[in-house]
């Protein structure tokens, strides 16, 4: 019996843990603790991946800002574009208001170096605008050195061009170059970013 029980104590021993083990988990556990709350900044590597990342960014950024001829073109584009619709749109809205068929006309003149000058006129009323662009703009194959004016008819068709002093009536669509972007002026009036139909 005395054997019996001396196993029995036995066995429940070696299912116990050790104390010595107990001492070795709870050391890893303090030493878990203890570098999670050392991990309170940025590791080198994140660090220099942000920095290089930043540098990349930069870099582009720089150079797209470099050249502001590029977005002086862009802008020249679409603000002419903008500005012979709203001429188109002037002829169209005076003809529904009025009886009387009043033409529209848009002006674009060169006026001092980079610049030009951009009229609308209708009937008595007229608005003046400035753009710079230093590239040049050309009708077709002729370069534009003095004023190209486009009439707009009361339906908003465009009835006829006048550069310098040579005037012509549209009955093909007209493109305007404007260093290497286009143009085109439809016989209808409209006009559209591209090379014409």
């Amino acid at each position: 019996m005395k054997e019996r029980t001396i196993k029995l104590y036995l066995s429940l021993l070696c299912k116990l843990p050790r104390l010595n083990t107990l001492h070795k988990t709870k050391n890893k556990l303090d030493g878990m603790h203890l570098i999670r709350h050392k991990q309170q900044g940025f590791t080198f590597v994140e660090l220099i991946t942000v920095m290089l990342l930043i540098g990349i960014l930069s870099a582009v950024a720089f150079s797209r800002f470099a050249n502001p001829d590029i977005y002086n073109q862009a802008l020249f584009v679409n603000k002419l574009q903008s500005y012979l619709r709203l001429t188109q749109q002037i002829a169209l809205s005076s003809a529904a208001q009025n009886q009387t068929a009043v033409q529209s006309q848009l002006s674009i003149e060169p006026s001092d170096d980079d610049q030009w000058q951009i009229s609308i006129i209708s009937g008595e009323h007229s608005r003046r605008y400035k753009l710079s662009m230093n590239s040049a703009l050309l009708m077709g194959e002729q370069t534009v050195n003095s004023a190209l004016l486009f009439n707009f008819s009361a339906n908003g068709d465009l009835i006829e061009t006048q550069l310098g002093a040579v005037t012509k009536a549209t009955s093909t669509s007209i493109a305007l170059h404007i260093g290497d972007t286009s143009i085109c002026i439809a016989p209808t009036g409209y006009s559209y970013e591209g090379a014409c139909i």
